[in-house]
């Protein structure tokens, strides 16, 4: 398996671009643009600084003293959600808003099921003054009322998707029916790692700064800066990337 992805955005047989033509402008001009943007100094200096002070890294790795006594191991606990915003969401959604700004983007969209990336979007959307508009299923909207009301405190119109199961996926399409309409001043910040390329790879590299510092933390702790293994629970994914990308570029984990 190639964890790396190609120039056609691939993952070995996984990945791609399989988008609407109508989408062809939206991507295109990401795809060509992310790595000159996102390897600049002027971006690194001005995310690493977010992160530190903003998002409140680096996140603690907590030795789960009682847990490795029951089960005879070692267990690390990497305490992301103790980030500004309660989770993983804001690595990725401060390193797009940059990514926006540098494109000259005055607008950005984003959808959300359970708000947690909602919010992670609202947040970094009110931190640099920029219009914001998020998609939800209507069924989430009623179920998820206080990050709903979250977001809108934060500046954030809330739009409730009727449309088939008024969940996530439908979300999804509506938000991706605006960036059709309005491809010059927007850019959707999608807060897993899927979607076309160049989505997966860019959420994962904003994400990787999870087991950068893990593996430092672990050196510290332990001696080694490897783990036997890495686990993580997994949704749209983000939270799995940004725990293994490091450990797969360095290491073989069992």
């Amino acid at each position: 398996m190639k964890y790396q992805v190609n120039e056609k955005g691939y993952y070995g047989e996984f990945g791609g671009a399989w988008i609407p033509e109508m989408m062809f402008t939206n991507i295109d001009e990401l795809e060509h643009r992310y790595l000159e943007i996102i390897q600049s100094e002027k971006f690194k200096t001005e995310f690493d600084k977010l992160l530190k002070d903003y998002v409140g890294r680096p996140s603690p790795l907590y030795y789960a003293s009682r847990m490795s006594e029951h089960y005879g191991s070692k267990i690390f606990l990497k305490r992301e959600d103790l980030n500004h915003t309660g989770s993983h969401k804001l690595n990725n959604t401060v390193g797009q808003i940059l990514l926006a700004q540098q494109l000259g983007k005055t607008r950005v969209i984003a959808e959300t099921g359970a708000g947690q990336h909602g919010v992670a979007t609202a947040t970094v959307c009110a931190l640099k003054n920029i219009k914001c508009v998020v998609y939800m299923g209507a069924l989430d909207v009623a179920r998820q009322a206080p990050n709903v009301k979250k977001m809108k405190m934060l500046g954030a119109e809330v739009v409730p998707v009727h449309s088939g199961n008024k969940t996530l996926k439908d979300a999804t399409n509506e938000a991706m029916r605006d960036w059709i309409n309005n491809p010059e001043d927007t850019h959707y910040i999608i807060g897993s790692v899927v979607g076309p390329h160049p989505y997966p790879d860019m959420v994962a590299r904003f994400q990787s700064v999870i087991s950068a510092e893990m593996k430092w933390q672990l050196k510290e702790q332990t001696g080694s800066e490897l783990p036997t293994r890495v686990l993580a629970c997994v949704g749209g994914g983000s939270n799995a990337a940004g725990r293994f990308t490091i450990f797969w570029m360095t290491s073989r984990l069992n």
